[in-house]
């Protein structure tokens, strides 16, 4: 049986609407909206911005990665940093954040010093809507949806593509599900989603040196791995990046994010995007999850509201990463470019 939304909440969501009649969904984005804004930014900013079409959802939706760059249609010998929006359809506000960082790097590029020093010595991707089907799902259908739209057979639907990833995909049943009811339902197989090949194509062409997944609603940083409690080789500096992005984001208004691996953290997940991001080439990966200012508005019902105190502080832990990133680049050679194309294959 599907969950009710509580009165009180559905009420909070019809006001804040009200408040912000931008579009279908109020503030926040749905699929057709966003698609026009990012084109748009490209349209304003075409020396710095470029939106690629990067392959199709499960519905045939665009799935698209906006790249900030300075020579933005050149592949240029610079670190590359990844940040990815709402792999679960029902966590609106991690379509906001990332994009939302777009649209702040490409408006300050012209003014800001900093901001002008990570467009040119960096190429800044950002895929803001992995799950469109699921996310419009949830504005037309139910609101709590999570997945993707698959048809699993027997009336069950969908796949969870933060578990679809190939790296320990499936390794048990506790950190995701081979039911095709469940929440966490990994999907038949390894990127056997559209949405995450897309995702993982778009990785094994660049020279991605960070990545982030935004999810809401937990208000933690996690860092592989997530499919075991056991430390990976390079944690001390996996966990003092998380360090400083929490420092960063509790500096601008007092709030703080826990870090930690993910089963310490928050729970054991397996076959999710950060683990397999750094097993494929080591690089610090994180998931965010984001807070609800209101906690008593319900955790995925963000107040519309917030959407920019929540951007603004997440900010300055990306800009951290962006930095870092340019601070730690090393070239990655063409033997170990082949290397790592063929590592994701590996269990």
């Amino acid at each position: 049986m599907k969950a009710k939304i509580a009165p009180l909440i559905l009420l909070t969501l019809l006001l804040s609407a009200a408040a912000y009649p931008q579009g279908i969904n109020g503030a926040y984005h749905s699929y057709l909206e966003l698609e026009a804004d990012m084109f748009a930014l490209q349209h304003r900013y075409p020396d710095i911005v470029k939106v690629f079409d990067i392959g199709d959802s499960l519905e045939k939706r665009n799935l698209y990665a906006m790249k900030i760059s300075d020579n933005v249609l050149v592949e240029e010998d610079e670190p590359e940093v990844l940040f990815l929006g709402c792999h679960h359809a029902r966590e609106w506000i991690s379509v906001e954040v990332p994009f939302l960082m777009g649209k702040y790097l490409a408006e300050n590029y012209a003014a800001d010093p900093a901001v002008r020093r990570f467009v040119d010595q960096s190429e800044i991707w950002i895929v803001p809507l992995v799950n469109p089907d699921g996310l419009e799902y949830t504005i037309h259908g139910y609101r709590l949806w999570r997945k993707n739209r698959r048809d699993n057979g027997g009336g069950d639907y969908g796949v969870d593509l933060n578990r679809n990833y190939g790296y320990k995909w499936g390794v048990d049943n506790l950190g995701s599900s081979a039911n095709p009811a469940s929440e966490v339902y990994r999907g038949s197989a390894p990127f056997s989603e559209p949405e995450t090949r897309a995702v993982r194509d778009l990785y094994l062409k660049k020279n991605f040196q960070a990545l982030v997944s935004f999810h809401s609603y937990s208000q933690v940083i996690l860092y592989p791995w997530g499919y075991t409690k056991q430390p990976p080789d390079g944690a001390a500096t996996l966990k003092e990046i998380a360090a400083e992005m929490s420092a960063r984001i509790q500096a601008v208004n007092g709030r703080l994010y826990e870090y930690g691996q993910s089963g310490d953290a928050l729970y054991l997940t397996n076959g999710d995007v950060t683990d397999w991001a750094f097993a494929m080439s080591g690089i610090p990966a994180y998931t965010i999850e984001l807070t609800p200012i209101d906690w008593a508005s319900g955790g995925f019902f963000n107040r519309q509201e917030d959407i920019d105190p929540i951007f603004e502080e997440n900010l300055p832990a990306m800009a951290y990463l962006i930095d870092r990133a340019i601070r730690d680049y090393r070239p990655i050679g063409p033997a170990a470019y082949d290397l790592k194309k063929r590592l994701f294959k590996r269990d």
